[in-house]
């Protein structure tokens, strides 16, 4: 009896020790299968849903704990537009934004990638604006040539902005002293650990109004926009929609059906569907 009972426990722990070999946890996923699934419309002619959320980055986007990773927004965007450059029944591309902005270099990247691949295939682009579109997130939205807000929507903050925190008060309560040996008298101009100089905060400004510039040539680019409606929206105040509509950088509110329709019109076709591409199993 004994000695069944030692057996069993020792199958017990044997079980809880080496049962988990079966439950796979893959650290770095491998690129899932994407498949196309239907949104709404009906017809042979596709128009590409294009997913545009959360922060910009052109760094992988890491889960809870750091444990697994997901592609950056840069490589989503450019993964969606490879597999509709493949179809030749794709007539168009709708982009859903929902988005705060980002980094400078990820924004123009997929603006950049956007106006390509539109240019190369012919296809008209039309932004459809959700929750937030703003800063860089309007910077993509103008690689569309429509742009719809939903009436919630809170788009602008037109430019760009640099955060340096300065903690020297803090870490000097704290009894925390930072020696720092540096080759040039600038090269820690960005460590928290003391405050600019002078010089040091008008090369940080003109950098900033370097980036911001192409920020503004865009805008004044594709948005038709008055004298006195430009100098509302440089500052990089952020607006409600019919504020947006009323300074012209949005063209109409409305919702993802309403911007569906204006890509197919702009497509010059009648029925359509309207497709997103999905990893497999979700």
């Amino acid at each position: 009896m004994k000695i069944a009972r030692i057996t069993g426990v020792a199958a017990l722990i044997v079980f809880f020790l080496f049962g988990c070999t079966f439950l796979e946890v893959n650290m770095f996923p491998r690129r899932a299968p994407m498949k196309e699934v239907t949104l709404m419309g009906k017809g042979r002619d596709r128009i590409v849903l294009v997913e545009i959320s959360g922060f910009l980055s052109t760094s992988r986007r890491r889960g809870a704990l750091g444990m697994t990773s997901r592609p950056s927004s840069v490589e989503e965007v450019r993964r969606v537009l490879e597999m509709a450059a493949r179809d030749p029944k794709v007539k168009g591309l709708l982009l859903r934004i929902n988005s705060p902005g980002g980094t400078v270099t990820a924004s123009d990247i997929i603006y950049h990638e956007i106006s390509v691949y539109s240019r190369q295939h012919h296809w008209p682009v039309v932004a459809c604006l959700m929750d937030i579109a703003t800063s860089g997130a309007y910077y993509v939205a103008l690689s569309a040539q429509e742009i719809v807000a939903h009436p919630t929507t809170v788009t602008g903050a037109i430019g760009v902005i640099a955060l340096k925190m300065d903690v020297q008060g803090l870490l000097r309560k704290v009894g925390v002293r930072v020696e720092v040996y540096k080759s040039g008298a600038e090269k820690d101009a960005w460590f928290p650990f003391r405050p600019s100089s002078q010089r040091e905060q008008e090369h940080i400004q003109a950098m900033i109004q370097g980036f911001s510039s192409r920020f503004f040539c865009l805008v004044k680019k594709r948005r038709s926009l008055s004298a006195p409606e430009w100098e509302e929206v440089k500052d990089g105040r952020v607006f409600g929609a019919p504020e947006a509509l009323r300074l012209h950088l949005v063209d109409r509110l409305g919702y993802l059906e309403d911007a569906f329709e204006e890509v197919k019109t702009l497509a010059g076709i009648k029925k359509a569907r309207l497709v997103a591409y999905l990893p497999e199993g979700t």
